[in-house]
């Protein structure tokens, strides 16, 4: 009976494991104590919609599959975010007095109950992933309501209290419950849920206008606050980051770590004095969201295995290379956690240290204490290193330590900024390292850009004209299906969500190296390695732009 037969049992029967898997599963279960479900997930043997589906019918309880459902928003008002995210739950639909609500665990019952004691109404309970309900928590409790209620009572207490911008400023300052406090909170929180990696408070001759940088496009936050808001936000955000808030003249840089539900982010924040005023932006940094290993970096099969083989090598230089916020230091942490192990000493320096890698010794360039990249690379090759990450060669003294590093054993990682592999040599070549020493200790140069990908639930096929086949390079006699993102409200109307990398890799042979050697142009040294086979950024995009996962504009846009 269906009752009787356990979950790794039904999962069999539906061939979504094997017996071998499950018995493995089992084992880890008796180590670790976690629930059998999640170690499947976590091994990569089936996805949580399997292990939801199978729960919901030897549980007797249907299965919503929330990535394709469209949740009645009127139905939102039963039950409150707050209660949503706590008890991972989110309503779906009511008839009469009963609410249908998809829960992560609907046999919880003294959840259900307090959910009924919340809403008054019955609870039917149904089965629904983790990340799906966390998803359409995101996707369908917006903020913009809270964001105008922020906003008026601030202009409110504005109109009430009409006292001096400095006072206002320490009042933003000591009051923990100030409606400016939540304001900012409030953005921030936004941008975190919506993946930014960047807001900017932007000050205009007439109004103050906020955005967030979504997969490298910035967006619009709106309803925008007053301008005379402006000191009191720009206050809080200071005072966050133990910034000066006297000082507007001059440019500051501060940093704070905050947690936004279950998040813990680091903010990373500039000030820069304009003539309308300060301008302030915040990088947000989301540990959770690193891509830490080589399998999500978009490689194509053929490029994996070159790297692979590069990563295996017991000493040389492998720089990434492209403009910033292309993905550089997220390509390195992928490389280094496939590397990673006990018999390795793995050391890093980076300016700042971004996100934490176990097992790995990470220190943070400091210059005012006197710690700089040349300093500490001369340092970090007495410390016994097997493999050394350099955040970024900066200057001569930092390219010819970490090249001699190189030449004496390490494997050496760096980033430089060019916008093609080929010109990496040349750039260092103008920074005064000897040619003969770069053709030596060069491995492996990898040019990169982050490109959105489309979204899954809006993108629509189409056939390309000529005009666009040709200005991709491809054949108008060669029938193509390209796609393009309609917009819809899981990616906010962009048509695009998430990005992904396109890459470049340039591998050393004995001609690139002579060629090195005796100086040539960039342009010489690009011919001979795509004449050796190697797939330019162009090359990689319209691969990707074939296979469905971005547009022509996105490609012709970044490459």
């Amino acid at each position: 009976m269906a009752e009787h037969r356990t979950i790794g049992n039904l999962l069999i029967e539906r061939d979504i494991i094997t017996n071998d898997q499950l018995k493995r599963a089992l084992n880890e279960q008796k180590v670790s104590g976690t629930r059998l479900g999640d170690i499947l997930v976590e091994l990569g043997y089936c996805k949580e919609e399997d292990i939801a589906s199978a729960l919901s019918e030897q549980m007797g309880l249907a299965f919503i599959d929330l990535n394709s459902y469209q949740v009645d928003r009127e139905v939102l008002k039963v039950i409150p975010e707050k209660i949503a995210r706590r008890f991972n739950a989110i309503p779906l639909f009511t008839v009469g007095n009963m609410v249908t609500v998809a829960m992560e665990n609907p046999l919880d019952i003294q959840s259900v109950d307090e959910i009924n004691r919340i809403t008054g109404l019955e609870i039917q309970p149904v089965f629904g992933t983790k990340s799906a309900i966390l998803n359409a928590i995101d996707t369908h409790y917006g903020t913009t309501g809270e964001l105008k209620e922020a906003i008026e009572t601030i202009q409110e207490e504005e109109d009430k209290e009409d006292q001096e911008k400095v006072i206002e400023i320490d009042e933003a300052d000591s009051q923990k419950d100030s409606p400016a406090i939540k304001l900012v909170n409030l953005i921030i929180a936004q941008s975190v849920k919506d993946g930014a990696s960047d807001i900017h408070f932007e000050p205009e001759e007439n109004e103050f206008s906020i955005r967030s940088r979504v997969d490298g496009v910035l967006h619009e936050i709106k309803p925008f606050p007053p301008k005379k808001l402006e000191p009191a936000i720009i206050s809080r955000i200071k005072v966050m980051c133990n910034m000066n808030i006297a000082e507007k003249r001059l440019p500051q840089d501060g940093r704070v770590k905050v947690k936004v539900g279950e998040k813990s982010v680091d903010l990373r924040v500039s000030s820069f004095p304009t003539i309308y005023g300060e301008n302030i932006v915040i990088r947000i940094l989301d540990r959770s969201s690193v891509l830490v290993n080589m399998e999500t970096l978009g490689l194509a099969t053929a490029s994996f295995e070159i790297i692979k083989k590069v990563l295996d090598s017991p000493n040389g230089v492998v720089l990434v290379t492209g403009p910033t916020g292309s993905g550089k230091t997220t390509s390195l942490y992928a490389f280094l956690s496939t590397i990673n192990s006990k018999d390795k000493n793995i050391i890093t320096l980076e300016d700042p240290v971004e996100y934490r890698l176990k097992g790995v010794r990470q220190s943070q360039v400091d210059v005012k204490a006197g710690m700089t990249f040349d300093l500490g690379l001369r340092s970090i090759v007495r410390q016994d290193p097997d493999v050394i990450l350099v955040g970024e060669v900066r200057d001569i003294e930092t390219a010819e330590i970490a090249i001699q590093s190189a030449l004496t054993g390490h494997l050496v990682f760096s980033t430089l900024h060019t916008n093609d592999a080929p010109s990496a040599a040349t750039r260092l070549i103008d920074m005064g390292v000897e040619p003969f020493l770069i053709a030596s200790a060069l491995k492996c140069v990898i040019a990169q850009r982050l490109i959105r990908v489309l979204c899954t639930k809006c993108k629509e096929p189409y056939k390309p004209s000529i005009d666009v086949l040709q200005s991709l390079g491809l054949s108008p006699e060669k029938e193509y299906t390209f796609f393009k993102g309609k917009g819809c409200d899981d990616c906010k109307q962009t048509g695009f969500k998430g990005r992904i990398g396109i890459f470049e890799i340039m591998l050393m042979n004995d001609e690139i190296k002579d060629m090195i050697v005796r100086k040539e142009s960039a342009n010489h040294i690009l011919k001979a390695s795509i004449a050796n086979g190697m797939k330019t950024l162009r090359d990689d995009g319209i691969r990707k732009i074939i296979e469905g996962e971005t547009s022509v504009s996105e490609v012709l846009r970044l490459t």
